[in-house]
């Protein structure tokens, strides 16, 4: 849990709950198939980790720049570990396989969930505007972590307020219109607003957990982005009542493009495919109806 709003640093088990319930969801859903699977391509890029399943499958996890600072400590003494051939479950399941293991092992629990999300998702709205509407229609809606594109469509919702917070100050240098959130300021906003959008960042650099925390039981939590996309059981266990994350459709080109240092904006032509899962109950609870095409 954060004991303070501007500590927003990479914690390693902060978020082990999330990938520990992942794993439990994944291993009731597929059984012994999961022994199955192993890690056929892995490549951990500048900003963006990507794993391909011996199924096809491929997951992709926001690098948070704290690790590669901490990792890169580590690679100069520890030796190499070779994930390439490992079974899915293995990595999963957690361990230390080397100093990026954490994004490793989220890559690798989004690209399990691949088949499952897909399921899921069939037939549910994925368009922003229908999405996010009944959560930010005439509300005070917090952002942590700025999505520079999200935070337009946003305001085309007519919210009542926009904040946001972030710790890297070149991003907050192209918000417009949202008011800046000062981080030692970020937990009283939180527990005031009605919608709190978290970025799947939040995940790998462990500050979901005190995120969540800091907000009031009827705050709207949304989790959104290609990094938390894994099964939602664990998030929607925590109340959160939308995840809106991608599908990899293509896994070669997704392992290619960040090989060749791309980033999460160039997976979007043709690599991702976006989707919505509302927690129906949970948006019940507060009052919402959720979106419908």
């Amino acid at each position: 849990m954060l004991q303070n709003a501007n500590d927003l640093a990479v914690e390693e088990n902060a978020s082990g709950w999330i990938f520990d319930e992942a794993v439990r969801t994944l291993r009731r859903t597929y059984g012994a198939t999961l022994d199955t699977l192993r890690i056929e391509r892995l490549v951990v890029g500048i900003f963006v980790t990507a794993v391909k399943l011996s199924n096809g499958c491929g997951g992709v996890a926001y690098t948070p720049p704290e690790l590669i600072e901490r990792a890169g400590r580590r690679v100069l003494h520890d030796y190499a570990t070779s994930i390439r051939g490992m079974t899915a479950a293995a990595v999963a399941q957690g361990g230390d396989i080397g100093p990026f293991s954490p994004v490793i092992r989220l890559a690798t629990l989004n690209a399990l969930s691949v088949p499952i999300l897909d399921a899921l998702s069939r037939g549910l709205p994925s368009n922003d505007a229908v999405v996010y509407r009944p959560l930010v229609e005439g509300r005070r809606v917090c952002m942590v972590g700025a999505m520079i594109p999200l935070i337009d469509r946003l305001f085309e919702m007519a919210p009542s307020e926009v904040l946001v917070a972030d710790k890297k100050y070149e991003t907050l240098a192209e918000v417009k219109m949202a008011t800046i959130v000062p981080l030692d300021r970020l937990a009283e906003t939180l527990a005031s607003c009605d919608t709190a959008i978290l970025t799947g960042a939040t995940i790998p650099n462990g500050s979901i957990t005190g995120l969540l925390d800091m907000m009031s039981p009827r705050t709207a939590a949304v989790v959104t982005g290609p990094t938390g996309g894994f099964v939602p059981d664990p998030l929607f266990g925590r109340g959160v009542a939308l995840i809106g994350t991608t599908i990899v459709t293509d896994a070669d080109r997704t392992v290619d493009i960040l090989s060749e240092g791309g980033g999460m904006y160039h997976l979007f032509d043709g690599c991702l495919r976006k989707i919505s899962l509302p927690n129906t109950a949970r948006l019940r609870e507060l009052g919402l109806q959720p979106a419908t095409i």
